[in-house]
């Protein structure tokens, strides 16, 4: 498998902000590794993603959807409501919460999963590389396709 790399990088204006958006060369393959008794940690090559264990009382985790998660070295664990989307103390401020998705993906319908991802490997792109402003760059449906930069009303 080839190496997780950041191909684009996407700072979308709008009124209310900026939001950046990662564009990847394939989706990160993340398996999980028990740590103590409550936490599941998942990484791909600087992409993270994390479960933590609290028995549903009056809700459920992810809505109570059923799924399993990989573990490394095979097997999984099967989430029934029990399994929380949390990041561990010891990550936040380390990590970027933001989308991301691969031109093919994107291609076929432009919308961004959820990742959380290694500050450095954001900073390390940024600083060789000029980001795009345009959130539509690999929706092929759209009129702005392709183009690195657009004009934007919020610029």
């Amino acid at each position: 498998m080839k190496s997780l790399k950041i191909i684009d990088i996407i700072l979308h204006k709008n009124k209310y902000g900026t939001q950046m958006f990662i564009v990847l060369n394939r989706k990160p393959d993340i398996k999980y590794e028990r740590r103590g008794d409550r936490w599941l940690i998942g990484e791909d090559s600087g992409v993270f993603n994390f479960y933590y264990y609290e028995a549903p009382r009056t809700w459920r985790a992810f809505a109570g959807r059923e799924f399993d998660i990989p573990l490394k070295g095979g097997g999984v664990e099967h989430a029934h409501g029990q399994w929380w989307d949390k990041t561990p103390p010891d990550y936040q401020g380390l990590l970027v919460e933001t989308g991301y998705g691969t031109p093919d993906e994107l291609a076929k319908m432009n919308v961004f999963r959820h990742i959380r991802i290694d500050r450095e490997m954001i900073d390390e792109w940024l600083s060789g590389n000029e980001p795009s402003n345009n959130y539509h760059k690999y929706d092929k449906k759209a009129p702005d396709f392709g183009k690195h930069r657009i004009v934007s009303r919020w610029e």
